[in-house]
């Protein structure tokens, strides 16, 4: 069961429906916010949340940098990376997850869609987040988390 989500987004509108997707769909998860990448890292030498959404485009240390530096501390093995961003460029997509990240979700245009979005993906198993990132891997071709199926 999720009960703490952090946002690493630098794009306030989208933080502002983020916070206010999750609220509608899990009242009671505390959710945390940062802006730029090396705020997200020094937030994380003292917490572990549940779920790390994560974008990419970040000011300071970008998204890449982040998922490099965390997966390389083994201290933050269990906690599941999920990028939330607007590129839906495959090879983008293919490094992401080359470098650790479990999930790989393309932002949603509409608030209803975010909604649901947000409500399978804190629906799924996350206790062990390698078999998420198998159950939606096609032939080693890594596609986004198509939100709109599963």
């Amino acid at each position: 069961m999720v009960s703490s989500v952090v946002l690493a987004d630098d794009t306030l509108e989208h933080c502002f429906f983020f916070r206010k997707a999750l609220k509608e769909v899990a009242p009671f998860i505390q959710y945390t916010e940062v802006y730029d990448g090396e705020k997200l890292i020094n937030l994380l030498e003292g917490y572990l949340p549940d779920l790390l959404f994560l974008e990419l485009s970040m000011p300071c240390k970008n998204g890449m940098q982040c998922i490099r530096e965390i997966r390389e501390n083994r201290s933050y093995d269990l906690m599941p990376i999920i990028v939330f961003s607007i590129n839906s460029k495959s090879n983008t997509i293919k490094n992401a997850y080359a470098l650790g990240a479990d999930l790989y979700i393309v932002k949603p245009g509409e608030y209803s869609v975010l909604a649901s979005c947000l409500e399978k993906v804190l629906s799924m198993d996350w206790t062990n987040r390698k078999n998420v990132t198998k159950q939606i891997g096609a032939d080693n071709k890594y596609q986004p988390f198509n939100y709109t199926t599963h």
